[in-house]
């Protein structure tokens, strides 16, 4: 389990929370089987109850070398399953993840980070489609994202050669049109917003956003210490709602 933990980069002090918490072997013996049925399938869900506590953690990590190994089979390259892994210890909060059901993505085999995105295989109305995901541990420099955007289409055309990926979509509050009324025009946010076509508001977005943007509960007192924390704050302060907003583009 530390050598596990280690690589998907859990901070030490979290992985003591980890092996004090031991989940039921039972239990766990279910959620891992669920996963290894669900390995491979597009659009397969892991819902995990309230108070589940250290169990989606144990089961994420039971199956991993499994995972890595249907990886390798389809000539994955390691480092992008190491990439793709690790924002699972980024997730971790007092030997818990946070929000565990995002996770079953990685490990059903169907999300890759490759360089600043990840790309989720799924599929809309019969196409083949890539959900496009943005990890929050940097800026959203043009230059990055115009290289894993490049890297797309050519790493599943190479490792799911019967998935012919032409399009992407993205749900995100980062999408959401109301950041232009705050960000200067020439923002790595806008500039990101400015690649997709819109199509739909999805939902209110308010807890995803202050979930992801200031690693802090709903109803917390929200800092303002940049550009992008003082909008929000501000926005919210004033009775307004941020959404999720859908865009798609050409790959």
């Amino acid at each position: 389990m530390r050598e596990l933990m280690e690589w998907v980069g859990i901070p030490a002090a979290e992985q003591a929370a980890v092996l004090a918490s031991p989940p039921d072997e039972h239990q766990l013996a279910a959620a891992v089987a669920e996963l290894r049925r669900d390995l491979g399938t597009l659009d397969s869900r892991t819902d995990w109850p309230a108070g589940s506590g250290t169990l989606p953690l144990y089961a994420y990590l039971t199956i991993l070398p499994e995972v890595l190994a249907w990886h390798a089979a389809r000539g994955v390259p390691r480092e992008v399953s190491h990439a793709t892994m690790r924002q699972l210890g980024s997730r971790v909060r007092g030997g818990e993840i946070v929000r565990p059901y995002w996770f079953a993505r990685h490990f059903h085999g169907s999300l890759y980070r490759l360089g600043r995105l990840q790309f989720d295989r799924t599929a809309r109305h019969g196409e083949p489609i890539l959900d496009i995901h943005i990890p929050g541990d940097g800026p959203l420099k043009p230059e990055a994202c115009d290289t894993s955007l490049a890297a797309a289409r050519p790493f599943f055309a190479r490792h799911f050669p019967a998935e012919e990926y032409k399009r992407a979509f993205c749900t995100s509050w980062l999408l959401d049109p109301q950041l232009a009324d705050y960000l200067p025009e020439d923002s790595n946010i806008l500039r990101f917003q400015r690649r997709f076509t819109p199509e739909t508001v999805v939902s209110q977005a308010d807890d995803d956003v202050i979930t992801f943007v200031f690693d802090l509960p709903p109803g917390a007192d929200l800092p303002r210490r940049t550009r992008l924390e003082r909008a929000i704050a501000d926005h919210l302060a004033t009775g307004n709602h941020w959404h999720h907003v859908t865009g798609w583009r050409s790959l």
